[in-house]
């Protein structure tokens, strides 16, 4: 039971400081909206990018960066096409359980608007996936994970989060690109995944065998995508990305104002990270401003803009993508907040394809509330709820005893959370 009388104190404490916080991000972003106007007359700003040679936001070729796109009207929106959705949930191993078996569940949603002839209008469903002991070889255990229960069966099914993770990773890439391959109607269909098209914290994160699967179903996907001309996307809700703003603060750069290379001084600073700017460092007024602080100043009220497409110079973009194209981002007002997409070359330097997801992300966020309702219906597909975790291992243990296993069961804190409270 939570005593929120004891909590009251430090919530008032804590509230003035988000006031605090408020006044401060209203400066930086004034500050931020003026600077988009100077980024954008820097004919010299994406080679600078290049020659810093690091991963960062750059200027698109031939693309203003300070630049928004309007929402789709009854003239130039859309009428008729496909949206295709995948996302993963797992049962993860529990030690307190009869065995400490794991399941990736990987579910799916398509609708058809206007549906070619022969092809169904809508389906959903979900594919399961069983990860048994001694399915994948024993993994170091997590740094961050403490010799606990969970380790234990995460341990004792040759798991460990970020293999569990991984999994569920390959098994959403796998399912979209069946989907786009037996589902997918020639230029008209777009495919939307749950989270970073630029997955560059899981991928840096696995080693050996984990990291060269997820890869390798990366690639299966791109090049599935690419050659198929699927208008794909990653779609991201209260993204706390940066990229934008630090190519802003690129340009606070007095040398990069005047067409040199960033100076020596920003050149250390400028990607430290979370830790604080240097006092006086040309960046330092941004620090801390978050994309759709300054993508909510600049797109007109009323939902639907988007802004221009910013490139990402991305190591790991190019690792999983095989080599195929660039990747980048813009914003888009869904009309209850502004979300992060991310958007393969492939995709933005075609402009019909470009419009095609445009008006289908508007079409799907005003069926879904504010949500590209796809990405929900998936979601639901693949959601495992407690009945469905209860019912797995209540299989699993009538299966077991079928076959003469009856000495194992769960243990007293498994069957005491099955019991209601007093």
């Amino acid at each position: 039971m939570l005593d929120l009388e004891a909590l009251i104190g430090e919530m008032q404490v804590q509230a003035a400081d988000v006031v605090r916080s408020a006044r401060s991000s209203l400066r930086q972003r004034e500050a931020a909206t003026a600077q988009v106007a100077v980024a954008r007359a820097l004919p010299g700003l994406r080679d600078a990018v290049l020659a810093f040679a690091r991963d960062m936001a750059m200027p698109a070729v031939g693309r203003d960066l300070g630049a928004v796109a309007p929402p789709p009207t009854p003239e130039n929106g859309l009428l008729d096409y496909t949206v295709i959705a995948t996302d993963g949930s797992q049962v993860a191993p529990d030690y307190h359980h009869i065995a400490p078996w794991a399941v990736i569940n990987a579910g799916y949603a398509l609708f058809r608007f206007g549906p070619p002839a022969g092809r169904a209008r809508c389906r959903l469903g979900s594919v399961p996936r069983l990860l048994a002991p001694g399915s994948a070889e024993p993994t170091p255990q997590d740094p961050g994970i403490e010799a606990d229960s969970d380790a234990d069966a995460l341990a004792a099914a040759g798991l460990n989060s970020s293999r569990l993770e991984a999994q569920r990773l390959v098994a959403e890439l796998d399912l979209a690109r069946k989907l786009v391959m037996d589902e997918g109607d020639p230029g008209r269909t777009v495919l939307l995944l749950d989270g970073p098209l630029v997955q560059w914290r899981m991928i840096t994160a696995l080693k050996g065998v984990d990291q060269e699967q997820t890869v390798a179903a990366f690639r299966r996907f791109v090049q599935t995508c690419h050659e198929a001309g699927v208008a794909v996307a990653g779609y991201i809700s209260r993204s706390r990305a940066v990229e934008w703003v630090t190519l802003l603060r690129f340009s606070l750069c007095p040398e990069v104002q005047a067409g040199r290379a960033l100076c020596p001084t920003c050149r250390n600073g400028l990607l430290a990270g979370y830790a604080a700017p240097a006092p006086g460092a040309h960046h330092a007024p941004l620090a801390g401003l978050r994309d759709i602080e300054l993508a909510r100043d600049l797109l007109p009220a009323g939902g639907g803009w988007r802004t221009e497409i910013i490139e990402l110079r991305s190591a790991t973009w190019q690792t999983i993508s095989g080599g195929t194209g660039t990747v980048g981002f813009c914003y888009l007002d869904t009309g209850t907040e502004i979300a992060r997409v991310e958007v393969p070359s492939w995709t933005w330097e075609h402009p019909e394809r470009m419009a095609l997801l445009h008006a289908a992300l508007c079409d799907q966020c005003e069926s879904g509330a504010g949500y590209p309702l796809v990405l929900a219906e998936a979601h639901e597909a693949a959601v495992v709820r407690a009945a469905d975790r209860e019912m797995f291992y209540t299989v699993l243990e009538r299966l077991l005893g079928e076959h003469g296993v009856t000495t194992v069961s769960r243990s007293a804190k498994g069957e005491s959370k099955r019991r209601p409270a007093a």
